[in-house]
């Protein structure tokens, strides 16, 4: 799904949006409270002037990383030195730590912004400015003697199977019947997809690539970037 490009961004050129969800990430990476605060106006003010279909995908898109979520939260809580979260004697060693808990939070706080960040810049972002975009910003690999190009034509057909796979699963999940918490279902399900998408693979004939290779943002548009560094610096 990709929003109507009738909002504001789609005034700013693909390579800049590229760009700015580096920088995002970067400084979130850090967890500095306060960025992460900063972060969480962005996203706020990303979505807010967006359309509304845009949150549609987000949350499941959120829901899915709960086990990942809740595993960072527990490794941070118990790992962390600190003061213990409840004062009981003799077991205060197997108790969370106040200070896991907090490190942990900003850890999750700073995950979800990414991944908020991400489904924003997907659905706004049509596949072929992302591919085209990206394209433009592997010129370094020409540097070293690599071939942007290949590694466009690659990421545009991965992008294209992603659908088709998730299609695939989909119908394969449904004809099978496998209901929630059936392990051994989804293990079959599992070894069937893997055998059909290389069948696939080896049977599908060659096709076309067309890759759209962008033109150089405009000059004035390179001050969003510089501005969203400062804006995170600042708040540093």
């Amino acid at each position: 799904m990709v929003a109507n490009g009738t909002g504001w961004y789609s005034n700013v050129h693909p390579v800049l949006r590229v760009i700015g969800f580096v920088i995002f990430s970067l400084f979130l990476a850090l967890g500095n409270p306060a960025q992460l605060a900063l972060g969480c106006v962005i996203v706020i003010l990303l979505f807010a002037t967006a359309p509304a279909q845009t949150l549609q995908g987000f949350w499941p898109m959120l829901r899915r990383m709960r086990w990942l979520l809740l595993s960072i939260l527990i490794i941070y809580a118990w790992m962390t030195p600190g003061p213990p979260l409840f004062s009981v004697p003799g077991l205060q060693a197997w108790l969370p730590t106040t200070t896991g808990l907090l490190q942990g939070g900003q850890r999750l706080l700073a995950l979800a912004l990414m991944v908020a960040a991400v489904h924003w810049l997907l659905v706004v972002t049509p596949q072929h400015q992302l591919v085209s975009a990206l394209y433009w910003l592997a010129l370094p690999l020409a540097w070293l003697g690599l071939s942007r190009q290949r590694f466009a034509v690659r990421l545009a057909l991965v992008l294209k199977r992603v659908v088709e796979v998730q299609a695939l699963v989909g119908a394969e999940v449904q004809q099978a019947g496998v209901g929630r918490g059936d392990i051994r279902g989804y293990a079959r399900v599992g070894a069937a997809l893997v055998t059909q998408v290389s069948t696939r693979a080896e049977t599908s004939p060659c096709e076309e690539v067309e890759i759209d290779v962008a033109d150089r943002p405009p000059v004035w548009q390179w001050v969003l970037p510089l501005l969203l560094t400062a804006l995170f610096l600042w708040a540093g």
